[in-house]
């Protein structure tokens, strides 16, 4: 039986000529029956691929004139190593944007995370690890996960307020913390998984850019946070 080709992968496809100059600010968008006859698919899939570049903006359509391409999409332009937190970036460059907690839980068991914090056999009885989810909004739209490994050392009351903490910087700072900074920049090009797929509600393939960091309380040299952000390489770009 043939497969016809997914709107899914329509839109994946279309997104990357946007990026690459495949058409130009105001261009006529070609027919559902054009595309159709491209993609060797159904109408109804290049509808469903429309309809979806439409939502996230990519596209305007006028009625009896067909879909237009609405120009391509500018890229936040972010610093490597930069000591600003996300939410002092967006306020520097004048962008709306909020954060949400969508995950909280205690990790158990994890020798791999106890080890990035350096505890010995004996602490590890003593000491519990926990893992933080934040999901972070640009103009309403999912834009990046971080996703922070967190000590109970470090955070007496982490147990009990981790569930309502949306700026982890604050929470630091409410804790204490006054002279911190990210070390260990680890900078990688990936995949989103299907849970990163979920939290950012895109269906199909999708790049992602990764920055993985630690931050070291300077008085102490106690790591605070091991931290890994997600972040959509179509919206954000890095500099050095």
């Amino acid at each position: 039986m043939k497969t016809i080709t997914t709107w899914e992968t329509i839109v994946d496809t279309l997104i990357q000529e946007f990026e690459h100059d495949g058409y130009k600010k105001g261009e006529k968008m070609p027919s559902e029956s054009k595309m159709a006859a491209r993609f060797d698919t159904t109408r109804t899939e290049v509808r469903k691929a429309y309809l979806h570049l439409e939502e996230k903006g990519y596209i305007h359509s006028l009625q009896g004139y067909g879909s237009f391409f609405s120009g391509k999409k500018e890229k936040i332009r972010l610093l490597l190593n930069d000591s600003q937190s996300f939410l002092e970036k967006m306020d520097s460059i004048g962008i709306h944007y909020r954060t949400e907690n969508v995950g909280f839980e205690l990790i158990k068991d994890n020798l791999i995370v106890s080890e990035m914090f350096q505890l010995s056999e004996k602490e590890m009885d003593f000491h519990d690890i926990y893992k933080l989810t934040l999901l972070r909004f640009v103009d309403d739209e999912p834009v990046a996960i971080r996703v922070s490994y967190l000590p109970d050392y470090a955070f007496p009351d982490l147990a009990q307020r981790g569930l309502s903490i949306t700026s982890l910087r604050d929470y630091m700072h409410e804790c204490g913390y006054n002279d911190f900074t990210d070390e260990n920049y680890e900078f990688s090009v990936s995949a989103l998984d299907k849970k990163e797929r979920a939290l950012f509600d895109i269906k199909g393939f999708a790049s992602c850019l990764v920055m993985s960091s630690k931050c070291v309380d300077q008085s102490t040299g106690r790591i605070l946070e091991i931290a890994r952000t997600i972040y959509r390489s179509d919206k954000f770009v890095f500099t050095l």
